[in-house]
């Protein structure tokens, strides 16, 4: 994942409209996170130190962080994707009834991030948490501060009530939030609690060992801390004096009234407050959970808003009758299948990509639209840092066409690829859509590693195309084999051109890996898996566009030629995304199955098919 380690370790980031030509939607590609300064939070020394540091690196994250200093209402969230409620203090800074109404209707609005900070009751500050499970209970929340206080005499920044939390959860979907933390300044906290109902006070059972459906504990108290019992108000899942492993900070997912957000509860404050969470040092202790907010914001906010991904027109993709048609068919379907759709004018740049987890790069048009060496550099730099998909299309290089591919390839070398558009031309004389130059490719890998991209896939339409070859040194023009007869490790042909599919070689430059006028079932479409620098990447490159061009592969019929395009294009988005998000080991051709271990992998099998489907929006 992206690292952007400024003072600090790093830090993680991953994540429809309808599409302008004038600029994509800034909320988008730089999502607005409020935190609220209006009840109270506000500590002058924290606002100049810690929390001007939040802001900076939230904004180096690819947010944009608002501080409202007047109260919460329609106007203020209207624009936000995010919400940050720190503790609040003052017995007359409690919400308004109309502030409440205001958090509830936006974030049941669906795809928002919510994160509702408490405080321990010490001295009788009831008040706090009860402001805070108000809000929680408006919006369906399943945890809730807890009315205690939590004392550690052992983990703690020099005093017991300065707990540091040490444990966190095991759980490998939420491992990317709690990775590099085991040292959290819970500076005078309280735990939490689950309400299976969803309503505070009801339905109660303590989280560290109780699970409650979308909920995920994330970070716990050491086995020494304390609850202390400050007022008359009992605890509801914990007694009085007990010691324990508890819930210190939860993730709960799918929440609220269309099952598209997300809501964090922490027994303690993310900024503000005496001493927030973010703190790297208090009292000569190290600390790191600083690690935590900013993944847990970087991971809640992608989950909550889905998946980004830029596709590029700054460089001749557009059609005017495509973008209308088949291209805003994609953009519906990307966005029911919980993705956001970015359409890049304006060139490629880091600021796009900051927050896109996918990027799609249709063949170029025209001479003087090639990728400049600053964008090249943006999209490597982008790519590197892992957990990316790339999708590169191409063309043929006929009528002289050859810059088309030589930028394609451009890219593909700066990211290290093993596939790369030949420069050549397919057709075929059989299989086409009413002429031999509009290719219908109909053979797919038998694989079964790949078996969900092309299930169900037997005729796409690759108009005017290319066929790929491999590089055994992942650079172009390099160690150059044919991919339809030679494995290169990690590479993936999807799709196959027919075997009655001919290559003409359109200009001065011949074919790699093939002759001019050879025929076969030449590969039209790859996956390249564990690629790029940190080895965790997507890369797939197609002789055809998937999206703009003279008509792209999702095209669903032409010339009366029904076409299973659209099939592959979303599967493999699926398929891509969720692998460069989450890796898992693909099946090895050949490999043999001792029928005796077949109901211990039907299992494994079942439980990696429900992780890939809760995972799909990050």
């Amino acid at each position: 994942m992206l690292i952007i380690a400024a003072l600090f370790a790093p830090y993680f980031i991953s994540v429809g409209i309808v599409p302008t030509r004038a600029a994509a939607a800034p909320d988008l590609i730089t999502p607005t996170i409020v935190f609220d300064m209006s009840h109270g939070q506000y500590k002058d020394t924290i606002f100049a130190a810690e929390d001007a540091m939040l802001e900076a690196n939230l904004t180096t994250m690819g947010f944009n962080v608002i501080w409202a200093w007047g109260g919460i209402n329609d106007t203020i969230l209207e624009d936000a994707t995010g919400l940050v409620l720190g503790a609040i203090y003052g017995t007359t800074n409690g919400f308004t009834t109309a502030e409440v109404t205001a958090i509830d209707d936006w974030f049941n609005a669906g795809n928002k991030f919510l994160w509702v900070g408490s405080d321990s009751d010490y001295a009788g500050y009831a008040y706090i948490n009860n402001n805070a499970s108000m809000v929680l209970e408006a919006v369906g929340s399943h945890v809730y501060p807890e009315a205690l206080s939590i004392s550690d005499a052992y983990s703690n920044c020099n005093a017991s009530y300065r707990v540091v939390a040490n444990g966190t959860s095991t759980d490998p979907y939420v491992a990317d939030i709690v990775k590099d933390v085991d040292a959290v300044l819970m500076h005078g906290p309280t735990s939490l609690y689950g309400s299976t109902t969803g309503t505070q006070g009801t339905g109660v059972v303590a989280l560290e060992n109780t699970t409650i459906e979308n909920v995920y504990p994330l970070v716990y108290y050491g086995g020494s801390a304390t609850i202390t019992d400050s007022d008359l108000v009992p605890p509801l899942a914990h007694n009085d004096g007990e010691e324990g492993k508890f819930v210190a900070v939860s993730i709960e997912v799918n929440a609220g009234d269309d099952e598209t957000g997300v809501i964090v509860v922490s027994g303690a404050s993310p900024y503000g407050d005496y001493q927030p969470m973010t703190t790297a040092e208090y009292y000569t202790v190290p600390l790191n959970g600083y690690n935590l907010v900013y993944q847990a914001f970087d991971v809640g906010m992608e989950i909550a808003t889905g998946a980004l991904i830029v596709f590029d027109m700054g460089h001749g993709q557009y059609k005017d009758t495509i973008f209308a048609a088949e291209d805003a068919l994609l953009e519906t379907n990307l966005n029911g299948m919980g993705y956001q759709v970015v359409w890049a004018w304006g060139g490629l740049n880091d600021t796009l990509l900051k927050r896109a987890r996918g990027l799609v790069i249709g063949a170029i048009y025209g001479t003087t639209n090639g990728f400049t060496p600053d964008e090249i550099s943006d999209v490597a730099g982008w790519f590197n840092k892992g957990n990316k998909f790339l999708w590169v299309g191409s063309d043929s290089d006929y009528a002289g066409y050859a810059y088309i591919n030589n930028n394609a390839s451009l890219i593909l070398d700066a990211v290290g690829s093993h596939v790369y558009p030949e420069a050549l031309s397919i057709s075929d004389a059989y299989s086409n859509c009413n002429a031999s130059y509009r290719v219908v490719a109909n053979g797919t890998s038998t694989n079964p590693f790949v078996a969900d991209i092309v299930d169900g896939v037997d005729a796409v339409l690759m108009h005017g195309p290319t066929s790929l070859y491999g590089s055994t040194t992942g650079s172009v023009g390099e160690g150059v084999v044919a991919l339809e007869n030679t494995t290169i490790e990690n590479v993936y042909p999807l799709v196959y051109y027919g075997g009655s599919a001919t290559i003409t070689d359109s200009d001065l430059v011949p074919p790699l890996a093939h002759l001019d006028g050879e025929e076969g079932k030449f590969v039209a479409v790859t996956l390249e898996i564990k690629a790029g620098e940190a080895g965790t990447g997507v890369i797939v490159v197609s002789g055809a566009s998937p999206y703009g061009d003279y008509q792209p592969m999702t095209t669903t019929e032409y010339y009366t030629v029904p076409l299973t395009g659209d099939d592959f294009v979303y599967q493999t988005f699926e398929f891509g995304m969720a692998y460069a998000m989450n890796p898992w080991a693909p099946t090895q051709p050949g490999f043999t199955i001792d029928p005796l271990l077949l109901i211990g992998i039907a299992g494994v099998v079942l439980v990696v098919i429900i992780l890939v489907v809760v995972l799909k929006r990050r």
